[in-house]
């Protein structure tokens, strides 16, 4: 598989702070974050800012993108007891389209209100679509009922952040799951690398209503496919919880 090409017109915003907070507050959105493979290191320092101030966050991973070590890292930085800090995020993989239907359709909607929570990540919803053992018309039906699930969630006040790689995919036919998705949310941002590999944030669809135009978003990410693996928190291997 290969990344497409841009979008046309996009408008750079500032850094990835504007993102953080407008999608902290006020609740109730739908964004998705697509581009290079940092979305998902900038979704998870996204979501330690939330844990920070005591915010609890449920992921659904369909990509094996999530990295545990990086939140570890993130509180012991800033002297923030880590088992504590990982007992606020709740993690549920899927590894095929039927998987991440059930999670999102019907676990997670149900589950974030046990954690008192508003905020859900969807890492990958479209990488598990693209297998062909799945017929494109089942895919495309499950995909309006994500996005159904998605629009009722934010009917209730919940914010999503969906993160993932956009891909250009055989059968061609396939490719149009991504443009579904991209409709079916309220923004849109592109995250791309420039010449010296800084990566810069663009919104391409939606308004953030702050007269902001600025460049970097930021210069330094690395990320680790984190191995997910069922243990409670506040245990000595200091892992998220699982829903």
């Amino acid at each position: 598989m290969q990344t497409t090409g841009k979008n046309p017109s996009p408008t750079l915003v500032t850094p990835y702070q504007t993102l953080v907070q407008h999608f902290a507050a006020p609740s109730g959105k739908t964004y998705l974050l697509y581009g290079e493979r940092s979305v998902f290191f900038l979704s998870l320092r996204m979501a330690a800012y939330g844990m920070a101030h005591g915010s609890s966050i449920a992921v659904v991973d369909g990509c094996n993108r999530f990295d545990v070590h990086y939140l570890s890292r993130f509180a012991r930085e800033r002297k923030l007891d880590v088992d504590e800090f990982l007992h606020r995020i709740f993690i549920s993989r899927g590894f095929t389209c039927y998987q991440m239907e059930q999670a999102i359709v019907h676990r997670l909607p149900s589950f974030l209100p046990t954690i008192n929570s508003r905020t859900a990540m969807i890492f990958g919803l479209l990488d598990t679509f693209y297998d062909q053992q799945a017929s494109l018309r089942e895919v495309r039906q499950i995909l309006q009922r994500v996005i159904a699930a998605l629009g009722a969630m934010k009917g209730e006040g919940v914010s999503v952040l969906l993160a993932c790689t956009q891909w250009n995919v055989m059968p061609k036919e396939r490719n149009e799951l991504f443009t579904t998705l991209r409709g079916g949310v309220d923004t849109v941002f592109r995250l791309e690398a420039d010449g010296d590999n800084v990566p810069r944030l663009f919104l391409e669809k939606g308004v953030l209503n702050d007269g902001t135009n600025g460049a970097n978003l930021h210069q330094h990410y690395r990320q680790r496919a984190g191995e997910l693996v069922e243990v409670p928190p506040r245990t000595p291997q200091r892992r998220p919880g699982t829903f």
